[in-house]
């Protein structure tokens, strides 16, 4: 398990490498948040969770349209030492597919500069997930917001998918 999440943290840092250089940009902080494993050092699974100890910079995804929260853990052990991995979702993939149009998903990406807006990631979908005002007001316990980090560019590898 532990060799296999440290598999992950260097792809990880190997495609945010060639991105940088690719971009022509210099790193800057890293960190990392990662969500649905076993933490092997305190044998806790964290299932649609995050570690959030004390002073742990996390970040925590909403969606395609309204980007992640940037926050510090608060290492609540009433929480398990974490925090929620993402805002959740209000529909299942299945039910987002069925009843979500993709015009109407393309109006809530507008702003956003994307090629990845298409039937084939219809269940990604914003409307698909809690709002970023659900999940901030349930978070406190957990982490202090420093940011919401809004994308300006966003990419979800898919297949195009025929219905």
């Amino acid at each position: 398990m532990a060799l296999c999440q440290q598999f992950a943290r260097l792809n990880r840092e190997q495609i945010a490498k060639k991105l940088l250089e690719r971009a022509g940009l210099q790193p800057g902080e890293a960190f990392h948040t990662i969500h649905n494993y076993i933490d092997v050092d305190e044998m806790i699974l964290r299932k649609g969770a995050i570690a959030a100890h004390k002073g742990e910079k996390v970040l925590i995804p909403i969606n395609m349209r309204d980007g992640s929260i940037l926050a510090i853990g608060k290492g609540n052990a009433e929480w398990n030492y974490s925090a929620p991995h993402g805002a959740g979702r209000i529909m299942s993939r299945t039910q987002a597919i069925k009843e979500l149009s993709l015009k109407e998903y393309q109006q809530e990406m507008a702003g956003i500069f994307t090629t990845s807006v298409n039937e084939g990631t219809i269940d990604e979908a914003p409307m698909a997930y809690k709002s970023l005002d659900d999940i901030l007001d349930v978070i406190g316990d957990t982490v202090d917001v420093i940011d919401v980090m809004k994308p300006v560019y966003n990419f979800k590898a898919a297949e195009e998918k025929h219905f």
